[in-house]
């Protein structure tokens, strides 16, 4: 089970606060939870997010923020699935600065973004990651499910695309060790991990993953991709039958991508409209992070994940964003069985895609709020409720000040119904603009509460 009930975290000035992402009285029995942070700029929302992702990744090692209880259960390493909308999120790297292998270079941690390293920005890693779950067995069974064809469509095109992999440089001594896979990755210790790019040797890969490589594939598949290697340059088909690569199998494109030694030099995709094929890479934003994000998590989210998804919204129109969430949590109905999906999000329009009952933690004060998504939540209740916005056309704002309106004009001033709205008027005249014609009304209305 990944589901994190709290979570302890300290922010940039030192500030240790605890954060309960899960509601007790949330509906109970789902395949998996759903947690919807938000918070003004600066509440520290990334902060938790990257904490969280050390609590879980990294559960061996003493931390002010992890019970000793807390390790021993994380010991069973369920997936941690990591999405980004943001360039500048900040998920732990798999890279150390100046290279080598950070403590986070683990077969269970999983990042799907932009961000390369630390300070670099990569279209091609995104689909990168996605082709290695692509490529996966399972994938070919789960293209025909309708996030496959989804993707695609909010790209604007057809359900099938072309993807190059060439071979990354190897110098002799590196195609040397490439005839002994095996025995390179069984040589490696976790020192070699904090060896820095100039003194990195071939495999790519840390310890960690080295251990994982060799317990997922077999030897057959390491000496199939030693032959494999010389030909140059691979082109995997992916279409509703699965990925599939004429001359190389599947699994032996994985196990390359996994080692480093292939990578993606180019993305085709075919327009819907025309018919022209044109580069994946020239999608628009919102077109390119609709398609990779739906993919990654549709081919690659585990039964017990934790998904990790930091401001998903951003470049999509407002339509996109809640086709966005039907999209990921359909997936997760099907896949997940014991899973918790964690938003980090500054748009209503998420937090009203989630199911109802899902959790959502307010951090913009300093004792964050936790309440519940309502049924049928409008994006007017969600902006005034949730985010602090208001205005005089917001129909939950209308709504209260003419039932206010309506009870003063019948002398109601010491009627419970009406006394009963005066802290919600006050609320929303705080989320109100200054200059807003509505604040006189509002306050015209307090007064005459007050004077009574």
């Amino acid at each position: 089970m990944a589901l994190i009930e709290a979570i302890r975290y300290e922010d940039w000035m030192l500030n240790l606060t605890e954060v309960k992402l899960l509601h007790p009285d949330r509906p109970t029995g789902r395949p998996h939870e759903t947690t919807l942070i938000t918070g003004q700029n600066g509440s520290h929302k990334s902060s938790l997010l990257r904490q969280l992702v050390s609590r879980e990744v990294r559960p061996r090692e003493p931390d002010m923020f992890l019970t000793e209880k807390e390790a021993a259960a994380n010991r069973l390493r369920h997936q941690v699935f990591c999405l980004s909308g943001s360039a500048a999120d900040r998920f732990p790297s798999k890279e150390m600065p100046g290279g080598g292998h950070s403590h986070f270079d683990v077969p269970h941690y999983t990042y799907v973004g932009q961000r390369v390293a630390n300070n670099l920005l990569s279209r091609k890693a995104p689909l990168e990651r996605m082709l290695e779950f692509a490529l996966h067995p399972r994938s070919r069974e789960r293209c025909a499910w309708s996030f496959f064809s989804d993707a695609h469509a909010f790209a604007g095109i057809k359900p099938n695309s072309e993807y190059r992999l060439v071979a990354k440089g190897l110098n002799s001594e590196s195609r040397f060790k490439l005839n002994n896979l095996v025995s390179q990755l069984r040589s490696l210790t976790p020192d070699d991990d904090h060896a820095r790019n100039r003194n990195r040797q071939f495999p790519y890969v840390s310890f960690a993953m080295a251990e994982w490589l060799l317990a997922e594939f077999n030897e057959d598949d390491f000496r199939g991709l030693e032959q494999l290697i010389g030909a140059g340059r691979w082109d995997v088909q992916l279409s509703a039958s699965g990925a599939t690569c004429d001359g190389a199998s599947p699994s032996l494109l994985r196990l390359g991508m996994h080692l480093g030694i292939l990578r993606l030099q180019s993305a085709t995709v075919h327009s819907v409209t025309h018919g022209a094929s044109f580069s994946g890479f020239e999608l628009s934003s919102g077109e390119f992070h609709m398609f990779s994000t739906i993919l990654a998590i549709g081919f690659g989210l585990d039964a017990d994940a934790l998904l990790l998804l930091d401001e998903p919204e951003n470049s999509l129109h407002p339509q996109w964003q809640r086709d966005l969430m039907s999209s990921i949590l359909e997936v997760c109905g099907k896949v997940m069985k014991g899973g918790h999906v964690i938003v980090c999000t500054h748009s209503p329009l998420i937090v009203g895609a989630a199911l109802e009952g899902s959790t959502v933690v307010d951090m913009s004060t300093r004792e964050p709020h936790v309440t519940l998504v309502p049924y049928g939540a409008s994006s007017d209740e969600l902006l005034l409720r949730q985010f602090g916005v208001a205005s005089s056309r917001n129909s939950v704002v209308v709504d209260k000040v003419q039932q206010a309106v309506a009870l003063v004009e019948r002398g109601n001033f010491d009627h419970p119904e009406f006394l009963a709205l005066l802290p919600d008027l006050a609320g929303i005249k705080a989320a109100l603009r200054s200059d807003d014609p509505m604040v006189d009304i509002i306050d015209s209305l307090m007064g005459e509460g007050e004077s009574r």
